[in-house]
């Protein structure tokens, strides 16, 4: 069974990102391992979304990242650890 994340970010409270913590912290919460909920954020959802470009890091693919302070898969909390954030290569946001 494939599983992708991706709920409307603006369809809750209506804070950029702050659903799709939500998200993969409820799949958590419904027995999906920390690393299963991040495989569902990344490389299900690009799938789903056919989109090749994106959900994996590799060469050819789009330079987006999450640089965290801690490990997510530990604890899906620790999304909002951000350190960096890298938009098609380029750094947008610098919190080191």
């Amino acid at each position: 069974m494939r599983i992708a994340l991706g709920s409307d970010t603006f369809s809750g409270r209506g804070v950029f990102g702050a659903n799709t913590r939500e998200e993969a912290a409820l799949m958590v919460s419904a027995r999906m391992t920390p690393l299963q909920s991040l495989v569902a954020g990344t490389s299900g959802a690009a799938r789903q979304c056919v989109r090749p470009d994106l959900g994996t890091v590799a060469p050819g693919k789009r330079a987006d990242l999450l640089v965290l302070t801690a490990d997510p898969t530990e604890d899906v909390g620790n999304l909002r650890e951000l350190s960096m954030t890298v938009l098609n290569g380029k750094i947008v946001v610098d919190r080191r």
